[in-house]
């Protein structure tokens, strides 16, 4: 059912274009992972955010939405382009210049000569998905470290030269930033802080360290303890960081995760364990304060932002990349006669609006390795599933011409249809007319519902190969 010399032919014949497509795919997820800052990318996404736009961008700000993107759109037209032309030169074309008329006047029969070259094509399409997404992990360590650990900002950088220590190690043991003075003021300068606010900012991100490691020792105790209950699935079973925020409690009552949630802090486990108390009374406490009920935070920070540009006389764009000019003697004064709001109260809301736009930053450029799987994964069934429209249309067709009009015809159709309500919520109907939509990057990028999409993409390309094989070794050739 093999033949090696006609998979040698079909290398020959189309490896170039698979070397040059592959090059391709690696290059553009290199430029997409390298050029990734989640700091820019933040504020054109908040620029768009109220235009037509808004909803097209508003992934890009973090790096699994922007790999979202090159997967939805780049990947697929570039492997689009390799199944159209890989299928034609595999079938039809050999039959309308009449080389196959030669390759069938050898002993080698027809379900060889067809099964042969759907394992090259499958397999083809395989390995160039895997070289691609092998090229975005290796790329997405070495730039951002965020596949093996933590990804490392360049706050951290700074502070780990400062301290003269690995930057992997600062990252997870932050709290050696915030001991060392000359390391907390690196850290600082490289964030665009002052060492008020990013002092707040290292305590929250390591708390959102803390609440990590938490959780999921808290999740591996709870798979232990419900692993054979049927009635408890994966999102019963899971205690997310969010969901450990909002109740901190439930730290204190899992050995294991007030062991590991005290790391990141440098505490053992009796200073964590006051550490968690003190969480939960702050849990308490919250709904009880009032303080801020009359003032609007968000558009006091806009006073403060036109405050600051028109008294230091600088641009929008330089008071977004450093906030930390709102908090300047005079400008401070100005806002708080505008606003009514005591100069300490706007240099602490000052402070948080930084701290979460940090921290924002930093979950923009976490990558999850499960998801980037799924998303691979997805692009290549799409791939296939429209390669296989090319190769059923390569079998069917005697000429090029129409095997091309037909088999790379179809599958653009449904690319540009997915396009198209991609940019107009009012065409969402038309996604049942293309196949591209069984491909759903959001529910993916949501852990949402998407495996019998995937199952039905799996499905397409082995049908549709079964018929072309059975079609070639039935018809009729212009031998």
């Amino acid at each position: 059912m093999f033949s090696k010399p006609i998979f040698k032919q079909s290398v020959r014949s189309n490896g170039p274009l698979w070397l040059v497509i592959t090059a391709v795919l690696s290059i553009l997820i290199t430029i997409f992972i390298v050029s990734f800052d989640a700091d820019d990318i933040g504020q054109i996404v908040s620029a768009a955010e109220d235009t037509s736009f808004g909803d097209q961008v508003s992934d890009l700000g973090t790096l699994m939405g922007t790999l979202e993107m090159f997967f939805k759109m780049v990947a697929i037209l570039l492997g689009l382009i390799y199944g159209v032309f890989c299928a034609n030169n595999l079938v039809v074309s050999e039959i309308d210049s009449g080389s196959m008329a030669y390759t069938l006047s050898t002993p080698i029969k027809r379900g060889t000569v067809i099964f042969t070259k759907m394992v090259y094509m499958i397999g083809s399409i395989i390995l160039m998905f895997a070289v691609t997404a092998g090229v975005g992990m290796g790329v997405t360590e070495i730039v951002h470290n965020n596949l093996s650990g933590n990804a490392i900002t360049e706050d951290v950088e700074e502070a780990a030269a400062a301290l003269d220590r690995d930057p992997s190690y600062v990252r997870d043991n932050l709290y050696m930033i915030k001991d060392d003075d000359y390391a907390l003021q690196s850290g600082a300068d490289a964030r665009g802080m002052d060492e008020t606010a990013y002092g707040k900012y290292l305590d929250e991100a390591m708390k959102r360290d803390s609440l990590d490691k938490a959780s999921d020792e808290i999740t591996d105790s709870r798979h232990d303890e419900y692993d054979d209950d049927d009635d408890m699935d994966r999102d019963d079973i899971e205690i997310t960081t969010d969901e450990l925020a909002d109740d901190p409690g439930m730290i204190l009552d899992d050995s294991g995760a007030l062991e590991e949630g005290g790391k990141p802090l440098g505490m053992n486990v009796n200073e964590y364990r006051d550490y968690v108390n003190n969480l939960v009374d702050e849990q308490e406490n919250e709904d009880e304060e009032d303080n801020n009920d009359q003032i609007n935070p968000s558009a006091v920070l806009t006073t403060a932002k036109e405050v600051t540009e028109n008294d230091l006389d600088v641009s929008s764009a330089t008071v977004d990349d450093n906030m930390n000019l709102m908090k300047n003697d005079n400008a401070l004064e100005a806002t708080s006669e505008a606003t009514d709001v005591p100069e300490d109260q706007l240099s602490e809301m000052i402070d948080e609006s930084m701290v979460s736009s940090a921290i924002d930053s930093d979950e923009g450029t976490e990558f999850d390795l499960e998801t980037f799987g799924w998303l691979i994964l997805g692009s290549c069934l799409l791939t296939l599933a429209m390669g296989s429209i090319s190769f059923f249309a390569s079998t069917l067709f005697n000429r090029t011409n129409a095997a091309m009009a037909v088999g790379g015809g179809l599958p653009l159709a449904f690319y540009i249809v997915s396009i198209v309500i991609e940019q107009n919520d009012n065409l969402e109907d038309l996604k049942y007319i293309t196949i591209t939509t069984l491909y759903n990057t959001s529910e993916i990028i949501a852990d949402g519902d998407f495996l019998i999409q995937m199952g039905v993409l799996a499905v397409i390309p082995v049908v549709l190969y079964v018929i072309s094989g059975f079609i070639f070794t039935r018809k009729d050739l212009p031998l």
